[in-house]
């Protein structure tokens, strides 16, 4: 705009959005500096005290069993021996260099570079709780003095604690505290044990591959154990590998062979006692404190922070069970080649789930290893139908008079037509629940989960504790899965004692479960067991689940697990490939599981079974577990009567029933058989042609049988059509010794001759049961006792009236 005087004035230049930009971020910055500061100011005087001695100082922890007396000890000591740094192979310290601190050599405990990448990383992934970025020296730091809680005001402590370290020792010093002080799984601390733990030797002999593989386990040693999880341990070597070769270390070449150099991991004969029941305590213990603030470092607390540990192991029952595993006269003989059948096993308490025994092998072999009662998640075969088909089908009302038809049966099915067959390949026709849990019917279990639905199964199979898998495309959401016990998964020892246990412990179940109580090293609890007990079935359903499987402990493929003067219980279990037996049972007090097989699943036991090993191991286990106790009785509870049926119908026996199929069982009031037989029919037959007898055939018998249907293997079908051999009269059979005999189905199949009328008389067997029978000569019947079948005289009047009219 132009002036009076002609120059041009500008309006004034606004503030730039640069500027005021600018503004905002040194503000930001001065705020963030100022906080930071405070944050520091604020941790430095909550700093731990620097004790020296925390280097490498442990304090015991101490396990009790049930009746609280210590039984065993647990601290960093028992596998730990210092080594100095001159022992330890170039490539070890390398490979912990490249993996855990490339500039271990270059920094003063901290490395701040590292500190604001792991920043960046971790505002790009969202998890600000302060992960990554320590140095060796910080390792140290957090392993002797603090938790391993995940966030910033902890980081900074081991910060100010990695500076105290650099100053008052050098690097060769802080290295070798860190080899001997560190964790590398199975009990393991200081490379010298790990050394020994998974390579059987001392850390001077170990090779590149062994040395990648022992520093990659720092980082998660549980998760990267080879004993238990090789494939994950390789993983991890490969990256450590990669690592030296990246830093210079070694070449890419050494780094591919090292990879490809099979590892001989060592399993030393570890005597320890108690040794699989210790491992399962410690893993508790680890999923325990991991939920407790200040002991996530789970393993540090248990081997160093002088626990005391309560746990709910029978110690003498413990003991019992090491020695009668090592027995190899309990087992079945070794292949030809040395391969060993191994074993899990556990025993639980019925009313509390506290786990009184384990055995993860034969012979304890590996600390943190292995531990079959655990973690072997196996095919359970038929011992899984009281858990999946009978214990539900009760539930629906399902009793166990119900009949089916034991024949061979076929399902169509996504992948074609399935046919489940017994494992004798024999059928028993119509047959009620008990002989089918007593024999182990497979076809029987098929069809009863069939009329009860899978779901329902399924459900109920979950609420016992069972590891059931439900995936679209991957699922035990079928028949061969939840009645057969060909899961998806498996089960393991531990699982399915636990759940037997619910039939002892009138429907309800407990979570097993190895600790009760913890202390820390000043005595204050720090967790404390609480019993969640979860009904999940009636009572009534567990007693009479309970009393069927001791009908297969009395008289079926169970025999062999009855304990002396015990009530028990219980069932066996093929997987169809014959690869895993097992025995599941119970008594009133405690419930086992015993599996046995191969651990190399592509061997078979085809000379082995349920009934016959795992049988007479639990015998044995719960013979030692009742002495001394008293075992009790299950009482029968409210609701539940007596009632005989037919068994061939599940029926309300009719006339035509024979004797010896009627039979007594259980049921519940509001189902008790209102409907009477009509399977059974008394019928004359051919003894010629065994067809239907007619008037003509001379040789007949009474035969009382049982409609089937035409694919049944019912033995006693009922015959449909008559007799052709005999279509006339034969005059021979006049001199053969032909009687009329009366058919009435009360007389239930005895033969009795037929009271016939004469002319003078009235009453007598109705023609309708009467029929003619040829006898041996001089055989005679007695005559029909029915009283509306006896004959009368008639009067002479009657019988004059009569003729008259």
């Amino acid at each position: 705009m132009a002036s009076n005087d002609g120059t041009i004035k500008y309006p004034p230049r606004k503030p730039t959005r640069r500027k005021n930009w600018w503004l905002m971020v040194s503000i930001l910055l001065l705020v963030g500096l100022g906080t930071f500061i405070g944050l520091l100011t604020f941790v430095a005087t909550d700093l731990p005290a620097f004790d020296p001695g925390q280097l490498s100082g442990t304090n015991t922890t101490l396990l009790y069993d049930d009746k609280g007396q210590v039984f065993s000890r647990l601290h960093a000591g028992e596998n730990r021996t210092d080594i100095r740094l001159e022992k330890v192979p170039v490539e070890l310290l390398d490979a912990f260099i490249a993996t855990e601190d490339k500039e271990f050599y270059n920094h003063y405990g901290v490395n701040f570079k590292g500190i604001a990448r792991a920043l960046v990383r971790n505002f790009q992934t969202g998890d600000m709780t302060g992960q990554g970025a320590s140095t060796i020296t910080q390792q140290l730091a957090r392993s002797s003095f603090l938790s391993s809680d995940k966030n910033w005001e902890r980081k900074i402590k081991e910060m100010f604690i990695a500076f105290k370290l650099e100053s008052v020792f050098s690097k060769e010093e802080i290295m070798e505290l860190y080899l001997n002080k560190i964790y590398f799984g199975a009990g393991a601390y200081g490379v010298q044990a790990a050394a020994n733990t998974y390579f059987g030797k001392d850390v001077s002999n170990l090779t590149l591959p062994e040395s990648a593989l022992l520093a990659g386990l720092v980082q998660s040693p549980n998760n990267y154990n080879p004993f238990t999880h090789l494939d994950k341990a390789k993983a991890r070597q490969k990256m450590v590998l990669n690592s030296m070769a990246s830093s210079g270390f070694i070449n890419e070449a050494a780094a591919s062979k090292a990879y490809d150099t099979p590892l001989n991991l060592v399993k030393s004969q570890n005597s320890m006692k108690y040794g699989y029941y210790m491992d399962a305590v410690v893993e508790e213990a680890l999923d325990i404190l991991a939920g407790i603030k200040g002991y996530e470092n789970g393993d540090n607390a248990i081997y160093r922070g002088g626990l005391r540990i309560y746990t709910t192991v029978n110690a003498p029952l413990q003991a019992y069970a090491e020695e009668f595993y090592k027995n190899a006269a309990n087992f079945p003989r070794d292949t030809s080649s040395g391969l060993k059948v191994q074993v899990g096993m556990a025993i639980v308490e019925n009313n509390s789930g506290d786990v009184k025994a384990i055995m993860g092998g034969r012979q304890y072999e590996q600390r943190r290893g292995f531990n079959r009662a655990t973690d072997a998640y196996r095919q359970p075969g038929s011992s899984i139908k009281p858990l999946t088909v009978y214990g539900p089908a009760l539930e629906q009302g399902k009793m166990p008079f119900l009949v089916l038809d034991d024949s061979p049966i076929s399902y169509k099915t996504s992948s074609g037509v399935w046919t489940p067959q017994n494992y004798d390949n024999k059928y028993k026709g119509l047959i009620t629940m008990r002989p089918a849990v007593q024999y182990s019917i497979n076809t029987y279990a098929v069809q009863l989960l069939d009329l009860i639905g899978t779901r329902k199964s399924f459900d109920f199979g979950r609420s016992l504790g069972l590891s059931l898998v439900d995936n679209p495309g991957t699922n035990d959401l079928n028949l061969a899965a939840l009645a057969l016990g060909g899961l998806t998964k498996g089960v393991t020892p531990l699982q399915m004692a636990g759940a037997y246990g619910s039939f002892g412990n009138a429907g309800i179940y407990n979570q097993p479960h190895f600790i009760n109580k913890i202390l820390d090293n000043n005595g204050l609890v720090i967790y404390e067991y609480k019993p969640q007990p979860k009904r999940v079935m009636t009572e009534q359903t567990a007693w009479l689940m309970n009393n069927m499987l001791q009908t297969v402990v009395s008289s079926g493929t169970g025999t062999n697990a009855k304990v002396p003067n015990v009530p028990t219980a219980g069932k066996t279990g093929t997987s169809e490939k014959i690869t895993d037996v097992w025995f599941c049972g119970l008594t009133p007090v405690y419930s086992g599981a015993i599996w046995m097989g191969y651990d190399d699943q592509k061997y078979k036991m085809p000379d082995a079974y349920g009934g016959g090993s795992p049988a007479l191991m639990f015998k044995a286990m719960m013979t030692k577990a009742h002495q001394g106790i008293k075992a009790g009785e299950w009482s029968m509870p409210g609701n539940i009567v007596q009632v005989s049926v037919c068994s061939k119908s599940g029926k309300i026996p009719s006339a035509s029933c024979p004797h010896e199929q009627i039979i007594t069982e259980y049921s519940l009031k509001d189902y008790v058989p209102t409907e009477t037989c009509s399977l059974h029919q008394t019928i004359m037959i051919c003894n010629e042609s065994g067809e239907l007898a007619n008037k003509y055939c001379p040789d007949t018998s009474v035969f009382s049988g049982v409609k089937a249907g035409e694919n049944s293997s019912e033995a006693s079908k009922i015959p449909t059509e008559k007799c052709t051999l005999h279509t006339s009269f034969n005059l021979s059979v006049l001199s053969k010794n032909v009687v009329k005999i009366c058919t009435d189905p009360r007389h239930k199949g005895q033969l009795y001759q037929a009271n016939i009328t004469k002319p003078t008389q009235s009453g007598g067997c109705p023609t309708i049961y009467v029929e003619e029978m040829v006898l041996p000569p001089g055989e005679h019947l007695p005559p029909c006792p029915l009283q509306d079948h006896q004959t009368k005289n008639v009067k002479a009047k009657d019988l004059l009236d009569k003729i008259i009219n």
